[in-house]
C-alpha cells in the first residue's frame, strides 16, 4: 500500500489519519494470513521526521507447538515508527528510523515487520493442550495412549531390577 505524503510533506504539526487494508496472501514468512491485514494510525509531520503510530488487526493460522494441530486465532498489534528522508540520512543516523525517499511511503514491509516481530514466541492451541507422547506419538488431546512414559534415571537401574 503506498501513502502520498505531500499533504504533510513540507508543514509541521501536520496530520494523516491512515485506514488502509493490506491483503499479504503470498508471503515467504510462513504466516498465514486468513483476511486482510486492517491498519489504522495516524501520521505526524514533527519537523525533520514523520512519526508513526498505528495498529493492526487480522486473522492468522498458526500451528500448536504442542500439538501440531492448526488453529486461527485473531491478532493485533501496535506500533511507533520513526520516519525520515533519505537525504537527510548523512546529517542524522538514526539506527531506529526508516529512510524513504520522494513523497511517497510502501508501508507493506513496515506492517508486516512489525506483526512479526509480535508474534507469540510459542503458539499454543489452548493452555491445558497435552500435546504428543514422546513415544508413539500420539495426540494426547484426543486420547491417551497405552505407553510406558515413566522417565526413570539409569542410575537406580540396578534396584528397579531388584524389586521385580
Amino acid at each position: 500500500m503506498i501513502l502520498d505524503l505531500s499533504p504533510i510533506a513540507n508543514i509541521d504539526g501536520k496530520k494523516l489519519d491512515i485506514d488502509v487494508e493490506i491483503d499479504f496472501d503470498n508471503n515467504d514468512m510462513g504466516i498465514c494470513f486468513l483476511k486482510p491485514v486492517r491498519v489504522l494510525g495516524r501520521m505526524v509531520n514533527m519537523g525533520g521526521s514523520l512519526e508513526l503510530s498505528a495498529s493492526a488487526s487480522t486473522a492468522l493460522r498458526y500451528t500448536c507447538d504442542r500439538c501440531l494441530e492448526c488453529f486461527e486465532r485473531e491478532f493485533e498489534c501496535s506500533f511507533d515508527e520513526v520516519l525520515k528522508k533519505e537525504d537527510t540520512r548523512l546529517e542524522d543516523e538514526n539506527p531506529d528510523a526508516i529512510y524513504f525517499q520522494g513523497n511517497s511511503l510502501d508501508i507493506d514491509d513496515i506492517v508486516l515487520n512489525n506483526i512479526i516481530v509480535s508474534l507469540p514466541l510459542k503458539s499454543l492451541c489452548s493452555e491445558e493442550c497435552k500435546g504428543l507422547c514422546p513415544k508413539c506419538g500420539q495426540n494426547l488431546n484426543l486420547e491417551q495412549c497405552k505407553c510406558d512414559t515413566r522417565v526413570s534415571d539409569p542410575r537406580f537401574d540396578v534396584l528397579d531390577k531388584f524389586f521385580e
